[in-house]
């Protein structure tokens, strides 16, 4: 190791006294730093990694929603209207977010406030609404039943998230109403998650039970996504309660789109399924469109959807629809009305029964075996004591043999699923002896 001269040393090296020597490690330690600075910042890199992600992560509120930061460590949404926050506190975020299984079900102050009662039920402002249901449920309490069902119903999709988490992690009673208030509220929503939750369960008797709460949705907005489950989902629950649904609430809107898929679709399968559904409408105020799609009196259907039209006439029932299937099955072709025969029979509904009671009479508008006799098999749908008046009077005096069978059958088959009908003029005796000399069927 070379050695160092003193600065002030004037003297050659030849007659400069010898110093001695320093250690290395003692004269260079500062140097040694570096590295292990370095080494120590490298350690501690992952975890302010992680730090960093955790505090740019979406945060929740206590419904569930994801509050997302911006980089500089702000909410990157502002506080709902009415929301008070404190110096530094972050907002809530109000971004809807899809309701997942588990989340809390907290009330709403106003429901929540609402459920105290004035007798002091004991409910804090932050109860659950599957605590409050089932308290209300075990007391047997129909007045404060009523009324959550009513508040759920107000608050609207409000209340969807809540009632979703008490649908999907429960499936006792108050699951069970929690459905009936989503069936209610029935925005598209609501359905959504009825829809989803249905699908998802096993089958079982809480499968039916929400099976029997979706075919209830009855609000109009939520069409779209019924016709789409009856079209897209494997699971007969979901296809059976979601045409159920949408047979009553169909309109023109629903049978145009009902026709517009039945014409662009690619197999016969589809089209029969599109078919069925039109069959089994019901609502009223699909009857005008029903008599357009079924088309001509006179014209024998040209599909299964024209078909199909007919048959849900005779569910909607309203005097419009009972005279065109009249008339229709009067314009048929010997041996080509069987299936408006059939129809005109299935027909129920309270405001076609003038209009049958009129037909099975008899008029000059329908023919003994033809619309005279549908009407009056259709009477067994109104069992009352004008109905068997009217039957025991064709069976007393009417001379064509197929009215006679037709109105001794009714009249047989009222006594029997309605045995407190009163007879007045014809016993069971005289019935039976009838059926035998006249053995038609039906």
């Amino acid at each position: 190791m070379n050695t160092r001269k003193h600065p002030k040393d004037k003297t050659s090296s030849a007659t400069a006294a010898p110093k001695p020597s320093r250690s290395f490690l003692r004269a260079e330690w500062p140097l040694l730093l570096v590295p292990a600075l370095i080494l120590a910042a490298l350690a501690l890199l992952p975890v302010a990694k992680r730090a960093l992600e955790h505090e740019l992560a979406p945060s929740h509120d206590s419904q569930g929603n994801a509050s997302q930061l911006d980089p500089n460590g702000a909410a990157a949404n502002t506080a709902a209207p009415g929301q008070d926050l404190l110096p530094g506190q972050r907002p809530q975020a109000q971004t809807p977010t899809k309701p997942r299984p588990g989340q809390p079900g907290v009330l709403p102050p106003h429901l929540a406030n609402r459920l105290k009662g004035s007798g002091g039920s004991g409910l804090a402002a932050n109860a659950t609404l599957r605590d409050a249901l089932r308290q209300a449920l075990q007391a047997q309490d129909h007045a404060k039943i009523k009324e959550i069902m009513r508040d759920l119903v107000a608050l609207g999709d409000d209340a969807v998230a809540q009632l979703n988490d008490i649908i999907t992690n429960s499936k006792d009673e108050t699951a069970v109403w929690a459905a009936e208030a989503l069936a209610r509220i029935g925005t598209p929503a609501a359905t959504t998650v009825l829809l989803d939750t249905l699908d998802f369960v096993e089958d079982g008797p809480y499968k039916e039970e929400l099976a029997k709460r979706v075919a209830n949705i009855s609000n109009h907005d939520s069409w779209t996504l019924l016709l789409d489950a009856v079209q897209g989902n494997d699971d007969p629950y979901v296809q059976r309660a979601a045409a159920k649904s949408l047979a009553g609430m169909a309109d023109t809107a629903v049978i145009d789109e009902i026709v517009a898929r039945y014409d662009a679709a690619q197999t016969e399968e589809e089209r029969e399924q599109l078919a069925q559904i039109i069959s089994n409408i019901n609502a009223p105020e699909a009857s005008a469109s029903l008599r357009t799609l079924a088309g001509d009196v006179s014209s024998p259907p040209q599909n299964s959807i024209q078909k199909a039209a007919v048959d849900a006439m005779a569910n909607t029932g309203d005097p419009q629809s009972v005279s065109y299937l009249m008339r229709k099955l009067e314009a048929s072709p010997p041996g080509q009305g069987g299936y408006v025969f059939e129809a005109i029979t299935t027909i129920d509904q309270p405001e076609a029964k003038a209009a049958l009671l009129y037909a099975a009479a008899g008029n000059k508008e329908v023919s003994a075996e033809g619309g005279q006799a549908a009407a009056i098999y259709a009477l067994e749908n109104y069992p009352t004591e004008e109905t068997c008046r009217l039957l025991q009077e064709i069976v007393a005096g009417e001379g064509n043999a197929a009215v006679v069978t037709a109105a001794a059958r009714t009249l047989d088959n009222i006594r029997k699923t309605t045995p407190t009908i009163t007879e007045t003029t014809t016993s069971k005796a005289d019935t039976g002896s009838m059926l035998s000399v006249n053995p038609l069927k039906k």
